[in-house]
């Protein structure tokens, strides 16, 4: 009844349509300066809900808040001084231009309560707001100025305690406050008013959604508001709001199906950021409420679901891989699989690796000599030691055929220097098996010696077998004949081999010496080998004088002069007369010595078996 006071129509006015909407008819919209019908929503309880349109503060709150007494405490009297005064301040420039702004104010207020159309209404309409802004904003200017001479009194009285002019400041003071009283007062006109308690402890005191302490009264005030801006906030119905959850629903569930469980709840996460924040947009800018709670358990419950059970697989599939492999590859290269498991599905690729082959030499007469228990033992006191080297330098174990060790540098996870951290591991590993021989020499235990071969080249590594058993290895010409080099040590009498191609990469970082050039079986093309003896610099002075004899041997030996070669391969042997590349060659001199190879012999070796 309020607002169709304000609407200027009276009860008759008034046409409700239960369950439907209450229509004032052709009404004043006192807003928007619009006239007609202005048809309020309701449902079946006669209710619609309120567009509150902020909290409720007594300063800079979504509506004026102005203390009653003001009301009570003005009249004509005060109000006849005060706009003496703004006469006085303005002078008669001053009192002619609010006398003139009034004048334009009244015409346009006659012109507008006279005018039909809604067009010219709202253009008077806005002069009328317009012109009292104007009046309202010079007087505000009069207020300022006069405040600034109280406090220009005020900074003279610090100086100077004169009761006079105390006196003074005090009664200037009142008239300040008496003059805003005045402002704020006359600004109400042409406003909806409406009154309450506002007190502190008042029984209209209550909480909304964006106050906890708010004067009640202002729940007219935000109705009010939300009928004559038109602002109805639209409540979308059961079943589109089903329809959607059930859209969120399928959606994220084929999303979240398709990404690993990281990913998952990343995408859970922007999903509801990004239906949270749709949601109030179509809510703040169109009026639109959504049911925002149903929306997110329709996107989170799913979507929680088929995450935690990839959660849970991917978790299975980790510590499935973890059991299978940690057994036969470094941590690290465990970590680069779990990242991306697919990389051991069934299939291969070719890359390049270097393939080591180790070998327990004379092993079967070891083997006779112990029982099978003791037998175990010591094989597995040596295959876990090596093998704990092969995982420390990034090795791959791709098997272990009784004594025999395979492994290969390189994959599943690629590094560059894959043959440098092979011969590294070789390396350590021959230290460590001088450890072994010594304590086994103590305690009485047989001795073994192993042989080493080591090969870089292309090889396929992948998953190969059956999709019911498969193993992670690698196969090729360049891992035959990484065994190959393996067996070659025995020719030489030495433990561990590497090929030219090897030796290319690692050589600016490790002693070797080359040996020959062989063919081996199974092979046409000839191919440099190389004795892997230690890191660079690392070794002892007397086999650097060793190398230099056998070098020199080695270069007379290839120029056929075998008398020569005896002779410096000899003197080597005179620094270590173990030296198995020189024992090699001091029996090859002997027999080319009787029996000569042809013209046009090439240097090549050809070995007679593996």
């Amino acid at each position: 009844m309020m607002l169709a006071d304000a609407c200027g129509i009276s009860k008759d006015g008034i046409e409700v349509f239960p369950g439907k909407k209450i229509v004032l008819k052709n009404a004043l919209n006192p807003m928007t300066h619009d006239k007609g019908d202005l048809e309020i929503p309701i449902n079946s309880e006669g209710m619609f809900y309120v567009n509150w349109a902020g909290p409720g503060k007594r300063e800079k709150g979504s509506f004026k808040i102005l203390p009653f007494y003001m009301l009570l405490e003005y009249n004509d009297n005060i109000a006849e001084d005060v706009n003496n005064f703004f006469d006085k301040e303005g002078g008669p420039q001053g009192a002619a231009e609010l006398g003139q702004i009034y004048a334009d104010l009244d015409a346009a207020q006659v012109k507008y309560r006279a005018s039909k159309q809604n067009s010219e209404r709202k253009d008077l309409g806005a002069k009328v707001s317009n012109l009292r802004k104007k009046i309202k904003k010079i007087k505000d200017g009069y207020l300022h100025s006069f405040k600034e001479s109280i406090k220009a009194k005020e900074d003279l009285v610090k100086d100077k305690k004169d009761p006079a002019l105390l006196e003074e400041i005090k009664i200037m003071k009142e008239d300040a406050t008496m003059i805003e009283m005045v402002i704020k007062i006359e600004s109400l006109k042409d406003n909806l008013i409406l009154t309450g308690l506002t007190a502190i402890g008042g029984i209209d005191i209550g909480a909304i959604p964006l106050d906890e302490e708010y004067a009640m009264v202002g729940t007219y005030h935000n109705t009010v508001n939300t009928i004559v801006n038109k602002r109805f906030i639209k409540i979308i119905g059961a079943f589109p709001n089903y329809f959607i959850m059930l859209v969120l629903s399928l959606f994220m569930g084929f999303i979240i199906q398709r990404l690993d469980a990281k990913k998952g709840l990343f995408a859970i996460v922007a999903g509801m950021l990004s239906i949270n924040v749709a949601a109030i947009c179509f809510f703040i800018f169109l009026d639109i409420w959504f049911d925002q709670l149903g929306f997110n358990l329709a996107l989170v419950l799913p979507s929680i679901s088929i995450a935690g059970i990839k959660f849970i697989n991917e978790e299975s599939q980790k510590r499935y891989i973890k059991g299978v492999f940690g057994r036969y590859l470094s941590p690290e290269v465990i970590e680069v699989i779990l990242g991306n498991p697919g990389a051991l599905e069934l299939g291969g690729e070719s890359r390049e690796i270097t393939i080591f082959f180790s070998d327990v030499a004379g092993f079967s007469t070891i083997s006779e000599k112990l029982k099978p228990k003791d037998l175990v033992t010591l094989l597995n006191e040596y295959l876990s030691e090596m093998t704990d080297i092969i995982l420390r330098f990034s090795g791959t174990v791709d098997k272990y055929e009784g004594d025999a060790i395979i492994a290969f540098y390189g994959a599943p996870h690629h590094f560059e220097d894959h043959a440098f951290k092979c011969c590294m591991a070789a390396i350590e590993m021959k230290r460590k098996l001088r450890e072994m021989q010594e304590l086994w020499r103590k305690v009485g235990k047989d001795e073994l010696y192993v042989r080493m071969g080591m090969n870089t080249g292309e090889a396929v590594v992948g998953n190969m077998g059956s999709k019911a058993r498969m193993d992670y290895t690698c196969m090729g010409d360049s891992v035959n004949l990484a065994s190959r080099l393996e067996g070659a040590n025995k020719f030489y009498q030495t433990y561990a081999m590497i090929s030219g191609s090897t030796y290319e990469k690692v050589k600016e970082h490790i002693e070797a010496r080359k040996l020959d050039t062989i063919r081996v079986i199974g092979k046409k093309d000839a191919v440099d080998i190389y004795e892997l003896l230690g890191k660079k610099g690392s070794l002892p002075d007397r086999m650097y004088s060793l190398m230099e004899k056998y070098y020199q041997g080695l270069e007379s030996f290839r120029n056929r002069d075998w008398k020569k070669a005896l002779s410096l391969f000899r003197e080597g042997l005179k620094i270590d007369k173990d030296d198995g590349p020189s024992l090699t060659y001091v029996k090859r001199c002997h027999e080319f010595m009787k029996n000569p190879p042809s013209k046009n012999w090439d240097g090549v070796y050809s070995l007679k078996s593996k």
